[in-house]
């Protein structure tokens, strides 16, 4: 073999094994992911949406940015409200999410359908670039097939605002995140509208992380 082709052969073996063993998500720490949670914010709230919403959504979460604040119950009060038809409510509770976390698709997700009732067409059409982009930022991660080629998600709510989405059904989860070498995952088995079964990948890397971090603490 030659000095050259034994360098390639080399090259590719590197690539590869990058690859299969990539390591475990590191975290900036609270404080840095806030400074940084905080000028993406602001960039949204000028009208820039083009920014990176992996990182905001990462950010978000480090950081705690909804602190004592229970985002499930009030979306849960303002899906309620819209299935009663009081949408003007129901978006009271979408905009409280997002003043919070402005990373939180399920927020955007409610005002979105909330403010298309209320007939806030041009309002509604804002947020649902938003919800577009925040879903995007999760699916270019990946095609969710395989746990290598698992999709990001921050946290398990992700994972449902995909499945979501994607107009699929959740049918089962594994019942403890699938470890593969330093990286840790959500097998989902959902169901589309024709009854047909998928299994989906979601990297769980982030949990895993802050809930260790949370033992040393």
């Amino acid at each position: 073999m030659t000095s050259r082709s034994h360098k390639s052969l080399l090259l590719a073996f590197c690539l590869l094994g990058c690859v299969l063993v990539s390591p475990a998500l590191t975290l900036d720490s609270a404080k840095v992911a806030q400074a940084k949670y905080d000028a993406l914010k602001a960039k949204v709230q000028s009208g820039d949406i083009d920014i990176d919403w992996r990182e905001i959504r990462l950010d978000a979460v480090v950081a705690d940015v909804d602190g004592e604040f229970d985002w499930h119950a009030a979306n849960t009060e303002g899906v309620a409200a819209f299935n009663a038809g009081d949408y003007a409510k129901a978006l009271l509770k979408a905009q409280e999410i997002i003043r919070h976390d402005i990373a939180n698709g399920d927020g955007h997700f409610l005002a979105m359908v909330s403010l298309k009732h209320l007939d806030k067409q041009e309002e509604s059409a804002k947020e649902k670039l938003i919800v577009d982009k925040i879903l995007q930022s999760i699916l270019s991660s990946g095609d969710g097939r395989t746990s290598d080629t698992a999709y990001f998600t921050v946290s398990t709510s992700e994972e449902y605002f995909v499945i979501r989405l994607l107009n699929l059904k959740p049918k089962s989860q594994s019942q403890s995140p699938v470890r593969n070498g330093a990286h840790s995952f959500d097998e989902m088995t959902v169901v589309d509208k024709d009854g047909k079964e998928t299994t989906l990948w979601f990297n769980t890397d982030t949990d895993a992380e802050l809930t260790r971090r949370a033992g040393e603490s």
